[in-house]
C-alpha cells in the first residue's frame, strides 16, 4: 500500500543557506532509495518559514527502510542541528 509522509520544518531566512544543500542531499538519497515514488516542497504563502515536505512511497516498510539508513539519519541530525528543533513527521495511507 502506498503511503505519503508528510514533514514539517520551520526554516528562517538565516537558515536557509545552510539547510538547502542538506535537504538537496536527503533528496538524492531518497532517489538512490528503493520504493520512493516522489517528493515535493512546500512554502506556506503566510508564513514562509513554515515548510512541508511531501514525499511518496511504494509501501511503508519502503519508507521505514529510508528513514533508518544511518545515512538518512545523520543528515536529519545534521539539518535539525542547524534548525535548532526537529522536524514533524506524519504518515498518511490512502483509505
Amino acid at each position: 500500500m502506498s503511503i505519503k509522509v508528510f514533514i514539517s520544518r520551520r526554516i528562517t531566512k538565516d537558515q536557509e543557506a545552510a539547510a538547502k544543500p542538506v535537504m538537496q542531499e536527503l533528496h538524492a538519497l531518497a532517489w538512490r532509495t528503493r520504493g520512493y515514488v516522489s517528493g515535493e516542497a512546500l512554502i506556506n504563502v503566510e508564513a514562509e518559514d513554515d515548510q512541508v515536505v511531501v514525499s511518496s512511497w511504494q509501501s511503508m516498510k519502503d519508507w521505514e527502510h529510508y528513514r533508518d539508513l544511518e545515512e538518512t539519519k545523520q543528515l536529519h541530525f545534521k539539518l535539525d542541528q542547524i534548525l535548532g528543533r526537529e522536524s514533524s513527521y506524519t504518515v498518511y495511507r490512502n483509505k
